[in-house]
């Protein structure tokens, strides 16, 4: 597992990398004007359906099915892909029918605050209309490298990312010579989104090739396997769309609050989700299939160590990244974000967000790794039940810490100022915020918290063979270790630093204060990942 985790990785870092560079040049060239805020709503619709119909529920419901296929030998696994593959082809072709029919439509419910300008919601509407085909590409991708990774062919998915980067970088070249705030600027990055997800398909053929497989969709879709998915994916379809529609109340409410809040949001997020990319997707994506086949062969100890693993390497990593990332958002976004149309207060903003996200990001990679077990055991049950939790602490904290939507036209915005003057009535005066974006941010790492402290109750109860004191032993030593590390920095004084140096120096010093505090309290994770860097400091 920790090979193919370090595969992914390497592949995820380099993607994030690239993602960097495109959305350095998207802030260039739109900053976070009304095309920037145009384009990332139409750019989050096909994303948010994606993760929903791709790496959400058919993923989740797929992996434990192709690994069991794959226990009987190559022809089953084949035919269940094949077949699995022609329902999902189907389903996302008609999807794509309807959302470019209905563009418009699907615009104003994701961004109701679009309707005061019609010029916003027009663009919007345009742009999701070509990019809409990308959700049958991605789809695709996402559930090939499912099943890659259960064959142990590891990295794939995370080329493919790293080449549509590739492709949008490309596009965001050619868009920034037709000129800055540009609508056709903005068709061109919007087509370059749609021509990345077809090469993504395409780099996934020679890997599946190479496992004896081939694509070959089959539309036969009243199949036994397509039953036994279709069977056990609705819990999984309602858990996926929970999380998404948390992602879509964000865009919703932000498109209620100041110009701008759209893309403050979308730009902080891309920094969070720098560790949630590079280390615990990465893990992740490994897991599932490693446990899968643990459950597939009744192996327990291996089921537990396993989880054991991922989690406490988690707590060692994530821990220090997320207080990296809480010190140094405004340097880092000045240093990433702020040129061309991306002004200073663009840049205090989106750091505001970021700073809120991080409290949420060791609890948002936890609940990553803590789903996993689950769905290996095809119990999409109880994380849809977490799931309509979690959504519940969204609605009614964001509607607690946003403040009043500035935006008072149409129907919903009418019915969100309703809804949360019902809300605050509940609520005692001294908690009720005003604090607009950063609010949102605020209320998804809350709820990320109580997923947690949901999952680690019935994690407890299950997983009775799995030993839990090396998880808590590597969170106290994470903790400890970041404590240092904070103490050397603020000492230093790198916050006050120029962007550019705060970020290299802080990165500098921040690695080797974490590890050498690691090593005196002798955490067994640290330990491994620096006998990891030695052996690839000799190679």
């Amino acid at each position: 597992m920790a090979r193919g985790t370090a595969i992914v990785g390497s592949f995820n870092l380099l993607s994030r990398i690239l993602g960097f560079i495109r959305d350095l040049l998207v802030a260039r060239l739109f900053g976070a004007s009304w095309v920037a805020d145009a384009f990332v709503v139409a750019y989050r619709i096909p994303n948010l359906l994606r993760s929903f119909v791709g790496e959400g529920a058919l993923t989740s419901a797929f992996v434990p099915i192709f690994s069991e296929k794959l226990h009987e030998g190559k022809d089953a696994a084949q035919k269940a892909l094949s077949e699995i593959l022609g329902l999902l082809l189907t389903f996302t072709s008609l999807l794509t029918v309807f959302g470019i029919i209905y563009s418009s439509e699907l615009t104003l419910l994701f961004a109701p605050g679009f309707a005061v300008t019609p010029e916003r919601a027009e663009l919007s509407s345009t742009l999701l209309s070509i990019m809409f085909p990308y959700i049958m590409c991605v789809s695709v991708v996402a559930m090939l490298g499912g099943a890659l990774n259960s064959m142990r062919i590891f990295g794939s998915a995370a080329l493919a990312q790293v080449l549509m980067n590739v492709v949008l970088i490309a596009g965001a070249l050619i868009a920034s010579s037709i000129g800055s705030h540009s609508t056709t600027a903005a068709h061109a990055l919007a087509w370059s989104v749609l021509v990345g997800g077809v090469v993504q398909v395409l780099v996934q053929v020679p890997s599946l090739k190479r496992g004896g497989l081939i694509l070959r969709p089959s539309f036969k879709l009243i199949t036994a396997n397509c039953r036994h998915l279709l069977k056990v994916i609705w819990p999984a379809l309602i858990g996926a769309s929970v999380y998404q529609i948390i992602i879509f109340l964000n865009t919703v409410l932000a498109s209620l609050l100041v110009e701008g809040s759209v893309s403050w949001l979308y730009y902080a997020d891309r920094l969070v989700q720098l560790p949630l990319g590079i280390f615990s997707i990465a893990l992740g994506s490994v897991l599932l299939p490693a446990l899968s086949r643990a459950a597939a062969s009744g192996d327990q100890k291996s089921f537990g160590q396993n989880l054991s693993d991922a989690l406490c390497f988690t707590n060692a990593i994530v821990t220090p990244l997320a207080v990296l990332i809480y010190l140094f958002a405004h340097p880092a976004i000045v240093l990433l974000f702020e040129r061309g149309a991306f002004d200073s207060h663009a840049s205090l903003m989106t750091a505001a967000a970021v700073k809120a996200y991080a409290f949420g990001i060791w609890a948002s990679s936890i609940q990553t790794m803590m789903v996993r077990p689950f769905l290996a055991r095809k119990d999409t049950v109880t994380p849809t039940v977490i799931g309509v939790l979690s959504l519940i602490v969204t609605v009614v904290s964001s509607l607690i810490f946003m403040g009043p939507p500035l935006e008072t036209v149409g129907a919903f915005a009418a019915f969100v100022q309703s809804f949360r003057a019902q809300v605050l009535e509940l609520i005692p005066e001294n908690m009720v915020l005003n604090l607009g974006h950063v609010g949102l941010a605020a209320a998804s790492s809350l709820a990320a918290g109580v997923s947690v402290i949901a999952f680690s109750a019935l994690l407890l109860a299950r997983e009775r063979a799995m030993t839990w004191r090396p998880t808590l032993l590597s969170l106290l030593h994470a903790i400890v270790a970041s404590a240092v590390m904070i103490l050397v920095l603020e000492y230093l004084g790198v916050a006050s630093w120029s962007p550019l140096w705060a970020v290299i120096g802080g990165g500098l010093i921040s690695i080797p204060t974490y590890l050498g505090a690691g090593l005196l309290f002798r955490s067994p994770e640290v330990i491994r990942i620096t006998k990891l860097l030695r052996s690839r400091a000799h190679f």
